[in-house]
């Protein structure tokens, strides 16, 4: 009966696709448009970066000076905090991807892998302050406020979950390191995988949302950025209701990108499941924080 559901449910949608063939078109040109104006050139060179980090053994170097700190906040290793650095650094999912890579090098082992994707994957300081700051509130102050909030909820979520943490599995030895030519060629080329697939999945939202859209005429920003992000923020009211509301969006980050990480994790062994939670978390307890925060600002 699942089954034959879910075959209706896809069959309808395609034809949706080509009952609105117009506005599909236009919003996989603007998908695209998206990509090659701000996705590639934010994400790409994160990944490079990221991946030649991680493979060349340099987490690890520094995780050993960061982790005193590390361990007591956030619950993880300082191979681990360097997830979360490089996540609040260069947005979604550069966090998930900096996660993936460190599994898969030996740094960290499954379980604390796990509790890093619960807050790790966090949406980065350009976004915030020139999207949802400059782009729906006209304010640089009120982006830093919901970047400040964004950040201490994602520590508050590492707080609620090491609690919870199920013991470490033994520590797998790292990977041979490369030399540096080897890691750059594997940086690009995963990277370039890697932004091929993201890019497919921002298509893919912004062409299903317009499609919502069109059929059913629902356009509220909590449901627009609750399936994309950028649509959301930027359909907000710049006012208190819509700060607390950003403020949620920013720590759920949308199904595109909870599809994005679904991608970077895609050959681990990793659940996508402790993502999905302490996004939700996030997003409460980013709300709260908004709450009380916004009759300061407003």
């Amino acid at each position: 009966m699942r089954r034959f559901v879910l075959a209706g449910g896809l069959l309808m949608l395609m034809v949706c696709f080509l009952w609105n063939n117009q506005v599909t078109a236009q919003a996989v040109r603007d998908g695209l448009t998206l990509c090659a104006r701000s996705v590639v050139p934010a994400l790409f060179p994160f990944f490079v970066a990221v991946s030649c980090f991680t493979s060349l053994g340099l987490a690890q170097e520094l995780g050993r000076l960061l982790s005193p700190v590390t361990a007591p906040l956030l619950g993880c290793s300082g191979a681990g905090s360097v997830a979360f650095l490089m996540g609040l650094l260069g947005g979604y999912p550069v966090g998930g991807r900096t996660v993936a890579e460190l599994y898969r090098g030996g740094s960290v082992d499954r379980a604390e892998a796990e509790h890093l994707l619960t807050f790790c994957n966090n949406c980065g300081p350009a976004f915030v302050l020139g999207v949802a700051g400059m782009g729906c509130f006209g304010s640089v102050r009120i982006g830093l406020c919901l970047y400040a909030i964004h950040v201490l909820s994602a520590v508050a979520v590492a707080q609620l979950r090491r609690g919870r943490r199920e013991k470490s599995e033994p520590f797998r030895l790292s990977a041979p390191v490369p030399s540096f030519p080897a890691a750059l060629v594997r940086a690009v080329t995963d990277g370039a995988l890697a932004m091929v697939t993201v890019c497919a999945f921002v298509v893919f939202f912004i062409a299903a949302l317009r499609l919502l859209n069109a059929v059913t005429g629902l356009r509220h920003p909590l449901l627009i950025g609750a399936v994309e992000l950028t649509g959301g923020i930027l359909s907000l009211p710049p006012d208190r209701a819509g700060f607390v509301m950003a403020a949620a969006l920013l720590g759920w980050g949308g199904l595109s990108v909870h599809g994005q990480t679904a991608a970077v994790l895609r050959d681990t062994d990793l659940s996508l499941r402790p993502h999905l939670l302490g996004k939700a978390v996030q997003a409460a307890v980013s709300a709260a924080l908004a709450l009380a925060v916004g009759q300061f600002l407003f």
